[in-house]
Order: C-alpha cells, then sequence, then structure tokens
C-alpha cells in the first residue's frame, strides 16, 4: 500500500503550486535533458513517498533504466523543505545533475538550486547537503531556468515578483554556493525599465562558452530578447515584437547560424557546454 503524504506536507505542496500559478508557467523550464547519444535525465513525483519527494531517472537511448545511475536507474530525492518543488534541471559537461527548484519561506517563493554527483548522489560539496536555498538581495524571486558553468558556479533565472512591477532578473552562484555579490547589483541583475513586467524564462551557452538570456517583456509592446551576460552590465543582444500566440513564458535563446535568437520552445535540453562569465562576447 502506497504511504499517504502528511497533512501539512500535502497543504505546503499546495501553497507552493498557487504560488507558481499566480507567476509565470514556467514551461521554458525543463525538467528533462537528453545527451548527444539519446540518453535522458527526468523529473517525476514520487507517488509512495510520505514527505514532498520526487525521482531522478536516468534511462538510456532506447528508453532503459541506465542500471550505473542511482538504484536500477532512478534515484529517490529530495529538494529539503515540505512542498519544495522542482522547476528544471540541467547537466553540465561533467554529467553532474543541477536541479532547480522553488520552495514557500514566509509564504513567499524561494529558489534551491540542489545538485548531483553524476552517479545520482546528492554532490555534498555543494552548499548544506547538496542544496542552496536563499533569497538573493533580500528579493522574492520566482526561479525559472538554470545554467551551469565551467568554475562549478551556477546561473539562475527567474522574476523579481515583490516589486511594483515584476522584473526579469538573474543571479550568480559561486562554486561553493554564495550569491556572487560581484554580479549585477549587489548579486544580482534586473531588466533596465520598470515601467514593464517581464521575465527572464531561459538561459544558455554557446559552443564558444558565451553565455545569453532570455527575457520576455509584456505590457504595451511586448517583446522578446536576448541578453548577453558576458558583458558588463549585460548588453542587450536581440529584441523583437513577442509573437501573438505566446504570452513569452516558454521563450528559450538559442546559439545558431553564428547568432543568438528567440523563440518558443519545449521538450528536453541539452548538456551544457564548458561556459564561463569572463568569456569575451
Amino acid at each position: 500500500m502506497s504511504a499517504r503524504r502528511p497533512p501539512a506536507v500535502l497543504a505546503a505542496a499546495a501553497l507552493a503550486a498557487a504560488l507558481l500559478a499566480a507567476g509565470p508557467a514556467h514551461a521554458a523550464g525543463s525538467t528533462r535533458v537528453r545527451d548527444a547519444d539519446g540518453a535522458q535525465w527526468s523529473v517525476t513525483d514520487d507517488a509512495d513517498a510520505q514527505a514532498a519527494d520526487f525521482l531522478l531517472h536516468r534511462t538510456a537511448a532506447d528508453g532503459s533504466p541506465d542500471l550505473r545511475f542511482g538504484r536500477a536507474g532512478v534515484e529517490n530525492f529530495t529538494l529539503g523543505p515540505d512542498g519544495a518543488t522542482p522547476v528544471g534541471i540541467r547537466v553540465d559537461a561533467g554529467r553532474r545533475v543541477w536541479m532547480l527548484g522553488v520552495a514557500v519561506a514566509g509564504n513567499q517563493p524561494q529558489p534551491i538550486v540542489a545538485r548531483f554527483l553524476p552517479g545520482g548522489d546528492a554532490d555534498l560539496r555543494w552548499g548544506v547537503q547538496g542544496r542552496v536555498q536563499l533569497s538573493p538581495n533580500g528579493l522574492v524571486v520566482t526561479p525559472n531556468d538554470l545554467l551551469p558553468l565551467q568554475d562549478g558556479s551556477v546561473l539562475v533565472a527567474g522574476q523579481a515578483t515583490g516589486l511594483q512591477v515584476p522584473q526579469a532578473v538573474v543571479f550568480h552562484l559561486n562554486a561553493d554556493g554564495s550569491l556572487d555579490r560581484g554580479f549585477g547589483t549587489g548579486g544580482l541583475w534586473q531588466r533596465p525599465g520598470a515601467d514593464d513586467a517581464s521575465s527572464a524564462t531561459a538561459l544558455a551557452a554557446s559552443p564558444a562558452g558565451t553565455v545569453a538570456v532570455a527575457v520576455a517583456v509584456h505590457g504595451t509592446r511586448p517583446a522578446k530578447e536576448a541578453w548577453s551576460l558576458n558583458d558588463r552590465p549585460p548588453r542587450r543582444l536581440v529584441t523583437a515584437p513577442l509573437d501573438d500566440n505566446t504570452d513569452g513564458d516558454d521563450l528559450r535563446v538559442a546559439w545558431a547560424g553564428g547568432r543568438w535568437s528567440v523563440a518558443p520552445a519545449d521538450g528536453p535540453t541539452a548538456l551544457v557546454p564548458a561556459a564561463l562569465l569572463s568569456n569575451p562576447p
């Protein structure tokens, strides 16, 4: 018989879902990653867990479990606080799995970044017991996507929802999990211009190791943008009207044909190429 989750856990999970529903749809983030051979990492809910636990799967290209990963291809995990929910995963060139989640703290969303070793175990060298939970610069941030970098640090993109007008933001965590206070203003970059609501929906790295973020702008002139994070301050590279058939929450940024482009997308992401913020644009 499946174990039932305690009422407090279910209430926290419902509150997290309600907070998420009030913000962006997070469609640009993905809970699946596929490598060049077709093998895949994916996240599902653990229906038999007694807490807000999840399952991290590793399958071969033919869909069979990768028996070298976790326990028969599956690793059970929790992001820590009751109701913490995975938003997306990325896998770096060393095949470490980076998990982005959102918890509820003081009735507000709070980002969580967890890291797992290639075999599926929590990476205890990252944060506390393999995870970092924070409110960057004291702001309420709903996370959308993350991007691990070659030096062991990681970028997180999302939306600052505690402002009068929600704004696109990106913050950078150092290799030890601490907030990089030299990034942006005190550790957080916010898209310039506060008149229109915006959201940083997705991050990507080019084969040369440069990094960009997709931004959806709402308001009188909805737009899609790509910003270079290798520039200080970040520089807008792409701007175009937002398509009528999308609300912008599913925008991803991609390097193709020698330039960055922004378009709606879904499905799994690929392994993240080696990238650094210090690389020239």
